[in-house]
């Protein structure tokens, strides 16, 4: 019976100390490290070959206000626009050039757009957008120009993927990527 009773203690000593360690674990705060890392890990093929959605708080169940597109057979002064597939195209761009690309919006409900950000643009690699915003209908169809812009010794990396994002007054903001690439041929 003793060893009964010492076992169980055993035990029980075992199980708040257990418990007393994770509990300290949990309650102790960590710094996490906020830095993005814009290049995907390999076992994430194509996952930027969708819209990224970003609801505002409170809208997480909500559908999304407004999809956009690359408009890649009015794209003009690229060397080659890859888009035979569904999913993010890929532009060839060559150095010292400017080519441009509309985006068309259609929203589900009236809305005002602007770009927000463009992520992942290589060093040379400059983009301007006109308009600045739109405000359009319900349905309707308008369309932002990018017009990108490279240095002469522009060098793109091998795996260049560039997310542009636009967001609404509302508080959604939607990227969607295209891969870019150098083109040396004239």
């Amino acid at each position: 019976m003793d060893k009964e009773k010492a076992f169980f203690a055993l035990c029980l000593s075992f199980l708040l100390l257990t418990s007393a360690t994770l509990t300290i674990g949990c309650m102790t705060e960590e710094e996490t490290d906020t830095t993005i890392d814009p290049t995907l890990p390999a076992f994430l093929p194509g996952i930027l070959d969708k819209h990224i959605i970003n609801p505002p708080p409170g809208e997480e169940w909500s559908s999304c206000p407004f999809l956009f597109e690359f408009d890649t057979r009015n794209a003009t002064g690229f060397r080659e626009v890859e888009a035979d597939r569904p999913g993010a195209p890929t532009l060839a761009l060559r150095p010292d050039a400017t080519a441009i690309i509309p985006i068309i919006v259609i929203p589900e409900a009236s809305i005002e757009i602007r770009i927000s950000r463009t992520d992942g643009l290589p060093e040379g690699v400059q983009v301007s957008y006109l308009p600045e915003s739109l405000t359009l209908d319900a349905g309707e169809k308008k369309h932002f120009e990018m017009r990108i812009t490279s240095s002469k010794d522009l060098t793109v990396p091998l795996k260049t993927s560039v997310v542009v994002w636009m967001e609404d007054t509302g508080g959604w903001e939607v990227g969607k990527a295209f891969h870019l690439r150098e083109s040396h041929d004239v």
